[in-house]
């Protein structure tokens, strides 16, 4: 599972303690040493694997079952390098595999505690071909979550 931009260790632990095998990317190296203690202070430090670099400049070296996306993982980037970076992150993702991003119901690219919160339409033009699920929560805030289908043979 990759969790981009990890700066509160909370979900990485969280899959780590039931079994997944995760990397957490974050750019701040407080937050890394931060999240690399936590790991191993509960008994997790072979589950997790951190690396301080931000998600535009990580490539996957292992196939991804999951993808756990912050809003501000993609922030400061153009909508192309924000395509390459989703497309990178797909083509690496099993069949099955699902990602899962934090974004505004509202559907329009707005600014929230610094980072850039995807609109739900360039999100979906994204994720074609791939089953897409729309969970929204009170306030402006939504989750997208989708699921890559099957190739089929």
């Amino acid at each position: 599972v990759l969790v981009a931009t990890a700066s509160q260790e909370g979900p990485a632990l969280f899959l780590a303690a039931r079994g997944c095998a995760v990397t957490a990317l974050e750019p701040v190296a407080e937050a890394v040493d931060r999240m690399t203690r936590a790991a191993e202070a509960a008994g997790l430090g072979e589950r997790v694997r951190t690396q301080c670099t931000p998600l535009h400049g990580w490539a996957p070296d292992v196939a991804l079952h999951a993808v756990v996306c912050t809003p501000a993982a993609l922030a400061g980037l153009s909508e192309a390098d924000r395509a390459r970076v989703i497309a990178v992150l797909q083509g690496a993702t099993v069949d099955g595999g699902v990602h899962l991003v934090e974004t505004l119901a509202a559907g329009v690219e707005a600014r929230e505690g610094g980072a850039v919160v995807l609109p739900l339409e360039e999100l979906a033009a994204r994720y074609r071909g791939w089953t897409v699920s729309i969970e929204r929560r009170e306030g402006r805030r939504a989750t997208f979550l989708a699921r890559k289908v099957a190739a089929v043979a």
